[in-house]
């Protein structure tokens, strides 16, 4: 009977000892592996993970630059935050006991608001996830303020090229005033010499004539 005892005693610890030597991943019954689209996200970005209750969860994170981030994490939610421009690969990795039918949900914020909400439905006791993010820089719009002080100076600026048109007009009318009045002037006096000399003309001419009929009626 003790032999007995012994050689199932025995036979206990062989099968505890194999099943302690199995790898991690052998030992979950469903494994459920999801690669998620890349997206874009406008700074300051995060990404909210949330799943059924486990106390297993990892979350691993690649950058291509030096670029700091944030990843806070609880048994049924990641919270993922990053404010530098750059490009995150996120790994998450959720394990429990037995399979579990659940719906993960996941959110995508950027610029402090909601802009895609992604719900997955798996059947699995281990869950590994990988997507890629790009943070970038948000488009920035001007303020009523600003464009009201960009018209105001666009106003201002064409103003003033209307002033310097206006006193280039002004300057090239009183040039063209001083050139026709000289003209005038030219003319007037030109027309008074031409006026004395016809009237010497006339009245040597006059004078010649008197002189003509005179000398004739004295030869005669």
């Amino acid at each position: 009977m003790k032999r007995r005892l012994a050689m199932f005693l025995a036979l206990m610890c062989l099968l505890v000892s194999a099943f302690a030597s199995k790898p991690a991943e052998a030992q979950y019954w469903r494994i459920a592996r999801m690669r998620l689209p890349s997206y874009e996200l406008y700074a300051p970005a995060q990404i909210i993970v949330s799943f059924v209750y486990t106390n297993n969860v990892s979350v691993n994170v690649r950058t291509l630059g030096t670029s700091l981030y944030k990843v806070t994490t609880s048994p049924v939610q990641i919270v993922f935050e990053a404010e530098a421009f750059d490009v995150y690969t996120i790994d998450i990795a959720l394990s429990y006991s037995v399979p579990v039918n659940q719906t993960i949900i996941i959110g995508l914020y950027e610029g402090g608001r909601a802009t895609k909400g992604i719900e997955l439905d798996t059947d699995a006791d281990r869950i590994e996830m990988t997507f890629k993010v790009s943070v970038v820089e948000a488009p920035r719009y001007p303020t009523a303020e600003e464009i009201a002080n960009a018209m105001w100076n666009w106003l201002q600026t064409s103003l003033n090229e209307f002033m310097t048109r206006q006193e280039d007009i002004n300057r090239n009318v009183a040039n063209m005033s001083v050139i026709i009045g000289s003209l005038a002037v030219i003319s007037f006096v030109v027309c008074i010499v031409v006026l004395l000399a016809v009237f010497y003309l006339h009245r040597r001419v006059a004078e010649l004539s008197e002189w003509s009929i005179r000398h004739k009626a004295e030869g005669g």
